[in-house]
C-alpha cells in the first residue's frame, strides 16, 4: 500500500455518516449545520488531507529509519503485547502533541482550525489545520526509537484517528460506565467550548486517563452549556486565511515589538501571551486567545440561491477530484504533486470565497473549471503497474518444469484462476504464437488475448490484453537449474486501466492476485512433480 494513500478512499465514508448525522438530528427538530460553516470545514479538511498526502510518504520513511536502525528494544506485530503497549504509547504521544498544540504559541497556529469552527459536528471533525502533520509526526518519532513496527504504527495511528471522528457530534449524550475512562463525545464538546471553564481541558485521543493523570480533566456541566468556535473569532471563510490567522497575528508582534527576546520569545510562549509594547499598539487590545466566551453573532455571510448551489456543485467535484489526488499522490512525480494541489487549494478559495459574496475571482472561473477538468481526466487515466513475484523449487529437471508451465492448455489444471484456454496444444507455445483464455476474478469472468513474445530454454513470456476491462498483462516463466532441483520463478506484471481499477486492486484485488498465485505454484508443483520424468520439447 505504500504506492498509495488509503485515506483518500475514506472520504466518501466520512461523507456518509454526515450526511445520516445532518438527517438524524433535522429528524430529531434541530438545527446544528449552517450551510458556509460545513463548506468551510471540508475544505479545510480537504486542505489537510492534500498536505498529508504530500508529507506523509517522507516522514513515514523517518519512522522506518529509524525503527530499523536505532530500536533499543526488539517487538514483533505477531506478539499481542506489542499491541497493547503501543496502543498506549500511541496514544500517550498524542496526548502531549495536543496538549503542547494547545498551549505553545506555534504550535497552536498549527491546530487552531479545527476549533475555529463555531458549529460542532462530524463536520468538525475534518476541519483541521493543514499544517498539523508538519508539526505533530516528530511527537510519535520517541515511539520508533523504543522498537514500535512500522505497520503497527500505521493501524493504530489510523485507528486513533478513526475513533477521534464520532466524538465530533452532539447527537450522543453522556454515555454511562465509559466517561472519564474514554474520550466520548462529552468529554470531547468539553475540548472544543470557549467557556472559561472548558479552556485547554480533555487532550486524549482514545483515553482519558491521561487527561486525569496530568490535571486536564474537566466533564462536561448541566448548568454551563458549550460555546463553540475560538474567542478570537475568525470571520472568514477562507480556508487559507484561516490556516495562517494566527501565525499572521504572531508576524505581526514580530514586527512590532522592540526587544530580539520577544520577537523569538513569543513564538514559543503559552498560547495567548503578547509582548506588552504590542497590546500598547493595539487599540482594541485583542488577545490572541482565552479571555472567555462573550456572546457574539456567528459569521454567516448571506448569498443568493444560486451562489449557494453553484458553490456547493463545485465543492463536490473538487471533492472527487481530491479523493483521486489524495489516494495517487505517493505515485505522482513532485511536479505533479504540486500542480495538483495549488489547483485543488485555489478551487477551495473560490468556492469559500464566492460563500462570501466576493465577486471579484469569478472571472478566473473560466480558466478554473476547464483545468479542473484537465486535473480530474488525467488523475481517472492514470494507470498502474502490480508486480507480483513467487519462486518455488521442484523435484523435476528444469526443461520439464518449463515444458509443463508454458503449456497453456494444461493451465486450467493447476491455476485456480484460468477456466478455460481456447488453445489444444499439448506443447509448449513459442514466440508469435496466440491464444485466449478465460479467467474468474473477483468482478466475474474475464476474457484474455495473449501472444508469446518470448520463448528460450530458460524463460518464457507473454503478454495479454484483458478485453473485459482493458488491463495490460505481461507473464513470465524463468527456471534455475539447481542439480537435482529446479528453482521456478513465475512473474506477474498487470496494468490497470483507471482510477477506479486501481483504487479497487490497492484494497482487494492485489492481496487476492497474490494468494491466487501463491496457490497456482504449490498445484503446478505437485502436478508436475506426479509426472513421469519427459523429454523436453
Amino acid at each position: 500500500m505504500g504506492e498509495y494513500n488509503i485515506n483518500g478512499l475514506g472520504i466518501p465514508m466520512f461523507l456518509v455518516f454526515m450526511t445520516l448525522e445532518y438527517l438524524f438530528l433535522r429528524l430529531k427538530g434541530r438545527t446544528l449545520h449552517r450551510y458556509s460553516d460545513t463548506v468551510t470545514s471540508l475544505s479545510m479538511g480537504l486542505c489537510l488531507l492534500i498536505s498529508d498526502a504530500l508529507l506523509k510518504t517522507y516522514t513515514f520513511a523517518v519512522f522506518i529509519y529509524l525503527s530499523k536502525n536505532h530500536a533499543i528494544f526488539e517487538f514483533t506485530a505477531q506478539e499481542p503485547i506489542t499491541w497493547i503497549v503501543f496502543f498506549l504509547a500511541i496514544d500517550v504521544c498524542y496526548y502531549w502533541f495536543h496538549r503542547m498544540a494547545h498551549e505553545i504559541n506555534v504550535l497552536w497556529g498549527a491546530h487552531v482550525g479545527h476549533h475555529q469552527s463555531e458549529e460542532y459536528n462530524f463536520t468538525t471533525a475534518l476541519r483541521q489545520s493543514a499544517f498539523q502533520y508538519g508539526f505533530s509526526w516528530v511527537f510519535y518519532l520517541p515511539l520508533a526509537i523504543l522498537g514500535c513496527p512500522p505497520e503497527v504504527f500505521l493501524v493504530l495511528f489510523v485507528l486513533l484517528k478513526m475513533y477521534q471522528f464520532w466524538l465530533h457530534t452532539q447527537s450522543i449524550q453522556q454515555i454511562p460506565f465509559i466517561e472519564g475512562i474514554f474520550s466520548t463525545p462529552s468529554s470531547h464538546r468539553v475540548h472544543h467550548a470557549k467557556n472559561p471553564i472548558y479552556i485547554d481541558r480533555n487532550y486524549g485521543g482514545t483515553l482519558v486517563i491521561w487527561d486525569r493523570l496530568f490535571s486536564t480533566w474537566q466533564p462536561e456541566l448541566e448548568n454551563d452549556p458549550c460555546h463553540y468556535g475560538t474567542t478570537q473569532p475568525l470571520n472568514t471563510l477562507n480556508p487559507i486565511k484561516a490556516n495562517f490567522q494566527h501565525w499572521a497575528i504572531l508576524a505581526q508582534d514580530t514586527l512590532h515589538t522592540r526587544l530580539w527576546r520577544n520577537k523569538i520569545g513569543l513564538w514559543f510562549k503559552p498560547t495567548g501571551w503578547r509582548p506588552k509594547d504590542c497590546i500598547k499598539q493595539n487599540a482594541k487590545g485583542v488577545p490572541l486567545q482565552k479571555t472567555g466566551c462573550a456572546p457574539r453573532e456567528k459569521y454567516d455571510p448571506q448569498v443568493s440561491k444560486w451562489t449557494r448551489w453553484y458553490s456547493g456543485f463545485s465543492l463536490l467535484c473538487i471533492i472527487v477530484v481530491s479523493i483521486m489526488f489524495i489516494f495517487l499522490a505517493p505515485s505522482l512525480s513532485g511536479s505533479m504533486q504540486l500542480l495538483g494541489a495549488a489547483i485543488i487549494v485555489y478551487g477551495l478559495v473560490v468556492v469559500n470565497d464566492l460563500l462570501e459574496g466576493n465577486k471579484r475571482l469569478a472571472w478566473i472561473e473560466v480558466i478554473r473549471l476547464p483545468v479542473m477538468i484537465w486535473l480530474a481526466s488525467t488523475l481517472w487515466l492514470s494507470t498502474s503497474t502490480t508486480r507480483i513475484v513467487d519462486t518455488i523449487i521442484m523435484d523435476k529437471p528444469a526443461a520439464q518444469v518449463l515444458t509443463y508451465a508454458s503449456t497453456p492448455s494444461l493451465w486450467p489444471q493447476w491455476h485456480p484462476q484460468s477456466s478455460k484456454v481456447y488453445e489444444h496444444s499439448q506443447s509448449p507455445l513459442k514466440k508469435g504464437e496466440k491464444f485466449e483464455e478465460d479467467i474468474e476474478t473477483a468482478l466475474g469472468q474475464n476474457h484474455l488475448a495473449w501472444e508469446v513474445i518470448q520463448s528460450t530454454n530458460e524463460q518464457w513470456v507473454a503478454h495479454a490484453n484483458n478485453l473485459t476491462n482493458g488491463a495490460k498483462i505481461k507473464l513470465q516463466y524463468r527456471i534455475r537449474d539447481l542439480g537435482n532441483q529446479t528453482e521456478f520463478e513465475r512473474t506477474l506484471d498487470y496494468t490497470l486501466p483507471n482510477m477506479a481499477f486501481v483504487a479497487l486492486n490497492a484494497i482487494f484485488f492485489k492481496s487476492q492476485v497474490e494468494k491466487k498465485s501463491e496457490q497456482a505454484l504449490l498445484r503446478l508443483k505437485s502436478a508436475i512433480e506426479l509426472q513421469a520424468a519427459a523429454p523436453a520439447s
